[in-house]
């Protein structure tokens, strides 16, 4: 089948997200389909970003970039969306001309305005359309001012009317199923959660990247660490994990906490900080910011323990974290929330370590029993990269998309007798 995969990301490397569009990519091409990544507006990163032209194939992966982001101007921005959707939608119907498009999925934050033009075009010529949600945008717990008010709108329209004008969607958990079952068929629902892959960051491993994290390890040695990344949101629970590492830094006090990314909202980041600030060994926890591809998973490997304590607020529950599948696939003990579907896949103490959701005491207390037992933490990180194998592997979860939709792509029969 022709599958033309719409998203709009950096790559390579442009976020938790980013990787896994890239594995979803990989895994349809690996199963034999003629799968290419149109991406309507985003950046070429890292090894990327030396290539004159827009397109062009990364490990193994045929790109298009449509618009590249311009600068942080909001009108800039606003035309560059506009103009990469529009060549999207162009795009399409060219393919269709040319019979040279079976199927659209259409990934990231699927917005009804904002994409309008891509779905009309779908429509008007009858190429089937999946919806790919990763999150329930409506419960997102960040939105402010104008632009988070009318975005927070712009979301509501497309909940409610993007499965209608879709041939199927795509989710990733069992909460957002069951959210879309009043408006489809369960048939045209499919679960598809984190992918995972031995080779995600292969092309990263070079003597680079050898000399990056040996000087980070020179940098903590003697230390035990503690590694957080992630967007800083409301969901990732970043006040209970300052709050348990001001409790486990009084019995190990060798114990730093890294933690990278960053959220784009100014006061949100402040209210971190000043809140790290207030700590009694606030030199020990280190906001990083955004940092290289390299240098994170220089991180990720260097890690002692690894963090994914989401909050149990409706938003997180309806998604699921990216990071864990990443963090899996280093070997390190993870410790994570119980929170949506992460026991239909992971056990406490088996495959990962689990605590209670909101709960800073709890997370102290699992860190403490990982440092007291380490060689039985590793057993359990070795079990759970594993199990992540097992559940998420990317190529086996590619060819449920693909029998999905060749299933609904399938015209319906109707017998007369």
């Amino acid at each position: 089948m022709h599958i033309l995969l719409i998203d709009s990301i950096d790559l390579p490397f442009g976020g938790a997200h980013s990787v896994h569009v890239s594995l979803v990519m990989k895994g349809l091409r690996e199963n034999g389909e003629k799968a290419f990544l149109i991406i309507p507006y985003g950046n070429k990163r890292e090894i990327l970003s030396s290539n004159k032209k827009n397109y062009g194939h990364h490990d193994g992966i045929p790109y298009c970039f449509l618009r590249k982001h311009g600068d942080s101007k909001k009108t800039s921005r606003f035309f560059d969306v506009l103009i990469g959707v529009l060549s999207t939608a162009l795009l399409i119907y060219r393919r269709k001309k040319k019979k040279k498009i079976d199927a659209v999925i259409l990934g990231g934050i699927p917005d009804i305005l904002k994409q309008g033009p891509i779905i009309f075009i779908c429509a008007l010529y009858k190429i089937p359309l999946y919806i790919w949600f990763v999150e329930k945008s409506t419960l997102y717990e960040d939105y402010h001012g104008i632009s988070g008010f009318l975005n927070f709108q712009s979301q509501k329209l497309s909940e409610k009317y993007l499965p209608r004008f879709s041939t199927g969607i795509i989710v990733i958990s069992s909460f957002l199923k069951n959210n879309y079952l009043n408006s489809i068929p369960e048939n045209k629902i499919l679960i598809n959660p984190i992918l995972v892959s031995h080779d995600t960051f292969k092309t990263l491993r070079t003597p680079a990247m050898e000399l990056i994290k040996s000087k980070l390890a020179d940098k903590i040695k003697g230390n035990r660490l503690l590694v957080y990344s992630g967007s800083f949101g409301e969901k990732d629970g970043i006040y209970y994990l300052i709050d348990a590492f001001n409790e486990i830094v009084k019995k190990y006090p060798d114990t730093l906490f890294i933690m990278t990314g960053k959220n784009q909202n100014e006061l949100i980041m402040n209210k971190i900080e000043k809140y790290r600030n207030g700590c009694s060994q606030k030199e020990k926890i280190q906001l990083v910011g955004f940092i290289n591809s390299e240098e994170l998973l220089s991180y990720n490997y260097l890690a002692d323990v690894l963090f994914v304590c989401r909050t149990n607020s409706p938003y997180a529950n309806h998604g699921f974290p990216w990071k864990l599948g990443e963090y899996c696939m280093t070997g390190k003990p993870i410790i994570a929330s119980r929170v949506g579907d992460l026991e239909l896949y992971f056990k406490d103490n088996e495959t990962l370590f689990i605590v209670e959701p909101n709960n800073s005491k709890a997370i102290a207390e699992k860190i403490s029993y990982i440092f007291n037992n380490y060689e039985k933490a590793l057993l359990v990180a070795k079990n759970g990269k594993d199990n992540a194998i097992k559940c998420f592997g990317y190529l086996e979860r590619t060819k449920d998309i693909i029998s999905f939709i060749e299933n609904n792509n399938k015209p319906i029969v109707v017998n007369n007798q």
